[in-house]
């Protein structure tokens, strides 16, 4: 089944879902919703409805997802951040809004403004060239930007997005200089590899999966390889330490009580755990994920200073 029409079943089955979760019948005020910063059917939207079912019956309560886009996922986090802490009102917050974001403009949150529950789903990104590209390695790509400074095109979605980030880091680990070309997405970002505009994009892998018969990776960015993937080179492999996911997970408002937290870590445990979602989470092509809330939360803080680190170097921090 292509991602498309898995996506258009996912967000058809999640509505089924919602229904089915309310076995338990609890007055409304004992739903917990989980607000998700983007709009419906997408992957971190999938990945929150395939775990709502067994949350629900972890936590003996309705689960809802709602659904609030906006701001590149900015505009959900700072609602659950303001939300009462009382672990009815959750986010599922994606690395973005959390770790990027936060340093490129004044925002009614920060990585402190949330207890963390656990890490939901991690993607690892990679190096993706047109398949004729000229380029059959790593250092084929690093000696051509060395010798002809800034002529390397790199399609970017968005300033601070993960495959932004994941250029920034290369830049740095290879001492070279790019162009960033802006696309608006990952289709115009394959039309720039396919034409020729762009020389390289750093996707997530499941991207690369269901284009393999037009671009191909010359690095997954992680540190070891993918067991879906095997055959596939880490960049570690090839001299550069580069591990670039693109991830999202559960968090509560600041001061959510601690029995809260720990029935809200049990039920995502439970959920990620669960068969029906290591299923999807196969057909999707996204490697399962799971950490518990203290393991999240130092995750969170090394990311967050890593791309705030980044992000400096290339003058882009916030005034």
């Amino acid at each position: 089944m292509s991602i498309k029409k898995l996506a258009t079943h996912a967000a058809a089955a999640g509505a089924l879902a919602l229904a089915a979760v309310q076995f338990a019948s609890p007055a409304a005020a004992q739903n917990v919703t989980i607000v998700v910063p983007f709009s419906a059917g997408g992957g971190t939207d999938i990945t929150t409805r395939s775990m709502q079912e067994e949350m629900a019956k972890s936590l003996g309560s309705n689960v809802v997802v709602k659904n609030t886009s906006g701001a590149g996922g900015t505009i959900g986090v700072a609602e659950a951040a303001r939300a009462r802490p009382d672990g009815r009102t959750i986010a599922m917050a994606p690395v973005g809004p959390l770790t990027t974001q936060t340093h490129l403009r004044k925002l009614p949150y920060s990585v402190d403004s949330f207890d963390y529950i656990c890490l939901a789903y991690s993607a690892p990104t990679a190096i993706a060239v047109h398949k004729d590209s000229e380029f059959k390695t790593l250092d084929d790509l690093v000696s051509f930007a060395k010798e002809n400074p800034g002529k390397l095109n790199f399609a970017v979605q968005a300033i601070g997005s993960i495959p932004h980030v994941a250029g920034l880091a290369l830049a740095d680990a290879a001492g070279i200089e790019m162009t960033y070309l802006p696309v608006n997405g990952d289709g115009p970002a394959l039309k720039a590899l396919l034409d020729g505009t762009a020389d390289l994009f750093i996707p997530h892998v499941s991207f690369l999966s269901k284009n393999a018969d037009q671009i191909r990776s010359l690095a997954i960015l992680k540190d070891g390889r993918l067991d879906t993937m095997p055959d596939e080179i880490t960049a570690k492999e090839q001299g550069y330490d580069l591990d670039i996911p693109i991830w999202g997970g559960l968090v509560a408002p600041k001061g959510t009580p601690a029995d809260r937290l720990g029935a809200l870590e049990t039920a995502c445990e439970q959920a990620i755990s669960s068969g029906p979602f290591q299923e999807r989470m196969e057909q999707l092509q996204q490697p399962s994920a799971y950490m518990n809330g203290a393991e999240f939360e130092a995750f969170v803080t090394k990311q967050f200073e890593r791309n705030r680190g980044l992000l400096e170097k290339a003058g882009l921090l916030a005034e």
